[in-house]
């Protein structure tokens, strides 16, 4: 029998069957440079599957098969000696079924309580009255007015903003509301983008694991220069950081969470109402924010800038900018698409004026430079594997980087 028929047998392939025969376990004649299978490797290949069944390492068979062919079971030394290592094998399987079984136990206890489990209903969260001194007309630049406003625990509810200029917001629901926001996210590159699930459904593990190495570079350039009383922002079409981090960034900061979707925002509002933390939900695009220039101590750029060229083929740095303070600090995270041509291009299907050619990290680095932003560090935390594929767009067998950078506003 010929190594790919006898592979074939054992629904096996034949480096597997090379790797036997390399470890001494198969032994098959060989004529005219080609392996020989008889009856007797089908039988050690019959052996070697069921040692494999009961959890025996390579080299716990290799000792099996040296102590029977050695002494064809005719010595009572011998005997024993694999009488013992079907008993230990016995009884650490034992062990483990038995830790297995109370782990069982154990997840359907947690099964139990997660369907026991009810949000807690927090205090309505909505725009703090002491943020009202920031609240300033976008294009004038001089303080709105708030009128037909309601509050409660200190967090205004609803209200009417407005300017001379014809500037006008309302607040609803504790949520500002700027006339340009949309119901459903302009962002269209995956699905379900306004739920955390969006990042388990659609993307590879290897890119999730990116991912949070760049968020954990991320958080430690941030708590190298942290204060308190920070003024946080993030968004358009921000991520998860601000969720899994904000319980260590701390709750005497002022969280500003923008995004031109309403959806998104009161998912996000959902998932942080339980937070006893300041937080001011804002429904728009970034030229529009009704905040006064020169607020923000920190950006996080949580692919905002990357989403925002997808969206409005411009990284809007130039949107963002006014903003933040002098010396105010970003952390962000990119990717990079330089060995990606198809899959960045496959983003044209979904935004037909996404410019490919500007989703460079150079790029990047020259919108902030435009406004006085230099970047002073970057990471590239890791790149992905062009075996499998890591979000909708990536096309077969490329590989895009994800990197992590630091900036200050000069």
């Amino acid at each position: 029998m010929k190594i790919g028929t006898f592979a074939q047998k054992f629904n096996l392939n034949t480096s597997t069957i090379r790797f036997y025969i390399d470890n001494g376990l198969l032994t098959p004649t060989r004529k005219g440079g080609q392996y020989s299978f008889d009856k007797e490797c089908v039988a050690d290949m019959e052996k070697i599957l069921k040692y494999k069944k009961y959890y025996f390492s390579l080299e716990e068979i290799q000792l099996l098969f040296f102590l029977e062919k050695a002494s064809r079971f005719q010595d009572e030394i011998v005997l024993e000696v694999c009488a013992d290592m079907m008993r230990n094998k016995r009884d650490s399987l034992i062990q483990e079924r038995d830790k297995l079984a109370q782990c069982i136990d154990e997840i359907e206890k947690e099964i139990e309580q997660l369907q026991d489990f009810a949000p807690v209903d927090a205090a309505p969260a909505g725009v703090p009255f002491l943020f009202i001194p920031y609240l300033y007309c976008p294009s004038c630049q001089v303080p709105l007015r708030l009128d037909s406003a309601s509050l409660s625990k200190g967090n205004i509810q609803k209200g009417i903003l407005s300017c001379e200029c014809s500037y006008s917001a309302t607040i609803t629901d504790g949520i500002i509301l700027c006339q340009d926001f949309s119901e459903d996210t302009p962002f269209r590159a995956f699905e379900n983008v306004e739920s955390v699930m969006a990042m388990k459904d659609q993307f590879s593990p290897t890119y999730r694991k990116l991912i949070t190495k760049a968020y954990v570079w991320m958080y430690h350039r941030i708590m190298g220069s942290l204060n308190e009383g920070t003024f946080f922002m993030t968004g358009p079409f921000t991520f998860n950081f601000l969720l899994e981090y904000i319980g260590k960034l701390g709750k005497n900061n002022t969280y500003i969470i923008m995004d031109p979707s309403l959806k998104r925002i009161r998912k996000l509002k959902k998932y942080l109402s339980s937070r006893d933390f300041t937080f001011v939900f804002v429904v728009g695009k970034p030229e529009n924010i009704p905040i006064k220039r020169e607020t923000v101590d920190f950006y996080i750029d949580d692919y905002s800038t990357v989403n925002c060229l997808f969206t409005y083929n411009s990284f809007s740095t130039d949107k963002i900018s006014p903003l933040l303070k002098k010396r105010a600090e970003i952390v962000g995270i990119f990717t990079s698409y330089k060995r990606a041509p198809k899959s960045i291009q496959n983003f044209k299907k979904d935004h037909p004026d996404f410019s490919p050619e500007k989703m460079t990290f150079a790029g990047l680095k020259h919108s902030w430079g435009q406004e006085n932003i230099k970047v002073t560090e970057a990471k590239n935390v890791g790149e992905t594997t062009p075996g499998e594929k890591h979000f909708p767009h990536n096309a077969p067998g490329e590989v895009i980087e994800v990197c992590g950078y630091h900036a200050i506003k000069t």
